[in-house]
């Protein structure tokens, strides 16, 4: 059995593994608004427009704030332990309908949105990933490799 102390050491070697390998950067203020000004923060890192954000009509990426506030709680509750049958509970029971426009979320869709790096620094803290993923993973039944 695998404690959470060990899941948090392997994950962050995996993290810093990713960072050294510039496949996750936290982006400052300065250099966001430098990728939105070149354009970056569209089409290569977004093929595919994600819940959370909008693509306007010259084709820029933006982000849809009532969205982005239920992928923050999303990530707030699974830091906070609650399991994706728990948040597909509260999203039901705030009405809120999901990406495709059904009432109720999947509990894979859920999960898919906590793994999902594209909300790194435009909506969430590239900490709340970590953390979440963390949680998550020490509540997991089986072991990945």
């Amino acid at each position: 059995m695998i404690i959470k102390k060990d899941i948090k050491n392997n994950f962050n070697k995996g993290v810093n593994k990713m960072i050294s390998n510039s496949k996750i950067k936290n982006y400052n203020e300065r250099e966001k608004a430098e990728m939105k000004r070149l354009n970056l923060f569209e089409s290569r890192l977004f093929g595919r427009i994600c819940y959370g954000f909008g693509r306007d009509e010259n084709g820029l990426v933006y982000i849809v704030e009532d969205e982005a506030d239920v992928v923050r709680m999303i990530y707030d509750m699974a830091i906070n332990g609650n399991s994706l049958q728990k948040i597909q509970a509260e999203l039901f029971n705030r009405g809120i309908k999901s990406p495709s426009g059904k009432d109720k979320w999947t509990r894979d869709v859920i999960d898919k949105t906590i793994n999902n790096s594209k909300y790194l620094t435009y909506i969430i803290s590239f900490e709340n990933f970590v953390e979440a993923s963390i949680e998550k993973e020490s509540r997991c039944r089986y072991i990945r490799s």
